[in-house]
């Protein structure tokens, strides 16, 4: 039943896309594909992430981290095959999830792939009590779209860290 769920949210999703391609010209060349199963990703398909990071991570470092979160979603435009955007989610699977990362490539933002990248991760982690998202300021009225509240949060950032970057 999970999966006919997941797969009636896909389908909308792609329904929506197909509307927008049709009604709006921004989107008339576009061919997105939402993936969960990562197994056709491979590092040659990110290109463009992490855009003002000053040690972002490597492609396979990126991939890694997609395959070692609990749920992630790549949206993929099939006629490069390449993707394009990307969320992903930490969780104990029980109670808690917390989504670090939703990235959508540069020349791709305003077409509403992150948007339907956060429906879908929302619809994945729907019996989770609480999911945490801590983002910039500036992308309060985004999420707010979904549902989120403003709470407090204190965070750590190690910039000097060096992660494993395969």
């Amino acid at each position: 039943m999970e999966k006919e769920l997941f797969d009636d949210l896909v389908a909308a999703l792609n329904e929506s896309i197909e509307y927008e391609r049709r009604n709006i010209k921004h989107l008339d060349n576009m061919n997105i594909e939402y993936k969960k199963d990562l197994s056709e990703v491979t590092e040659a398909m990110f290109l463009g992430f992490f855009e003002g990071w000053a040690n972002p991570p490597s492609a396979a470092t990126h991939l890694a981290i997609l395959q070692n979160s609990y749920r992630a979603f790549v949206a993929v435009d099939k006629e490069c095959n390449r993707v394009v955007g990307f969320i992903n989610a930490v969780s104990d699977g029980i109670l808690t999830a917390y989504i670090p990362l939703l990235e959508v490539v540069k020349s791709y933002q305003g077409m509403g792939i992150g948007s339907n990248l956060v429906k879908l991760m929302l619809a994945e982690l729907e019996n989770m009590y609480m999911i945490d998202i801590c983002h910039d300021a500036e992308l309060s009225t985004f999420y707010a779209k979904f549902g989120t509240f403003r709470g407090h949060a204190s965070l750590f950032r190690n910039f000097t860290a060096r992660y494993i970057n395969t």
